[in-house]
């Protein structure tokens, strides 16, 4: 895919590595230094490494999704990169909530193997407004927790992704690029880039508005000629 990449015009790519071709418990240093010059000699740097584990608030799985989100730090430490993402999990409204308290301890734990070196982990907006996720990171004892802010599925649980841009301001290190539409009915779909909800010309100017830098990331999770929706996206962002 690297190839279509370059000739779309994509500057960089997110590699998965919480399993897979790129599994972080899988390639030795070797491997992943390899890859790195493979992206390289396409024009591209990679952006960001995916840790997606499922959330982090099962007593049960927490310690394993922390052993692969720590392989994954560390594959980021070897091929210089700053940002890992993922799904913390549905943080619940009472402080005091079981899973609320296991996702903090977890997230203090992690949130310090990320800083000690120089990562960090940036959680995807999903279910809870952005508020509530403010509320989480600001109570955590360190910095190394961010967010990847995704318009799309905000929209298809209702919620503004415009004005949640100036709630999380400097947390938001990474963005998707998604578009969504919810329905009256209260269902929700994954649409292709412009055809959705999300406004995208004003989503573009919160972020300029708060001094975002980072990339825009496209992601297209379903649909039937995902390569044709990636470039209509491409053709989204060259007009905002």
């Amino acid at each position: 895919m690297l190839p279509l990449a370059k000739e779309m015009g994509i500057k960089g790519v997110q590699l998965w590595g919480a399993s897979g071709e790129h599994d972080a418990k899988m390639l030795s240093r070797d491997d992943r230094l390899r890859l790195l010059d493979k992206i390289h000699s396409y024009g591209m740097e990679v952006t960001a490494l995916c840790a997606e584990v499922g959330g982090f608030t099962n007593p049960d799985t927490v310690q394993a999704n922390l052993e692969t989100s720590r392989a994954v730090i560390d594959m980021a430490v070897d091929m210089d990169v700053y940002i890992i993402t993922g799904h913390i999990g549905v943080i619940a409204q009472d402080p005091n909530d079981a899973g609320r308290l296991c996702m903090a301890k977890a997230m203090t734990e992690f949130g310090r193997y990320c800083e000690d070196r120089g990562k960090v982990y940036a959680s995807e907006t999903g279910p809870e407004t952005i508020e509530l996720m403010r509320e989480f990171i600001d109570a955590l004892p360190h910095q190394a927790i961010k967010l990847n802010y995704d318009p799309a599925n905000l929209v298809m649980k209702g919620i503004n992704p415009v004005k949640g841009v100036l709630v999380g301001r400097e947390l938001i290190v990474h963005t998707h690029v998604k578009d969504g539409v919810r329905y009256e009915n209260g269902t929700c779909e994954e649409m292709p880039v412009g055809t959705g909800q999300v406004p995208f010309s004003e989503y573009f100017a919160a972020l300029d508005a708060i001094g975002y830098d980072g990339y825009y990331t496209i992601e297209r999770e379903t649909g039937q000629n995902r390569v044709a929706d990636i470039q209509g996206a491409i053709d989204v962002l060259k007009t905002v």
